[in-house]
């Protein structure tokens, strides 16, 4: 269940990307306007006036893309032995 509690705004903001907006204007539900707000404040997105729409900050994208990457993967390092 946590998990789908973090994955909540990552959602939100690919939705943005797409629509506009986290959800369509008609959605009142308290969850959306602090998902809403809280991208707002977090800088993931603004109100873009020559579109009249929500986009994406430079931010935003960023967090979409790191969310997304699968883990990394851990190498070890040998020490190279040297005889003389």
């Amino acid at each position: 269940m946590t998990e789908k509690l973090e994955d909540r705004p990552i959602e939100a903001l690919k939705k943005v990307d797409v629509h506009g907006d986290i959800a369509p204007e008609h959605v009142h539900d308290p969850m959306t306007t602090i998902l809403r707000e809280r991208a707002l404040q977090d800088d993931l997105m603004r109100w873009d006036d020559n579109r009249g729409r929500y986009v994406l900050t430079g931010t935003g994208r960023r967090r979409i893309n790191l969310r997304s990457r699968k883990p990394a993967t851990v190498i070890r390092f040998h020490k190279r032995c040297t005889s003389s």
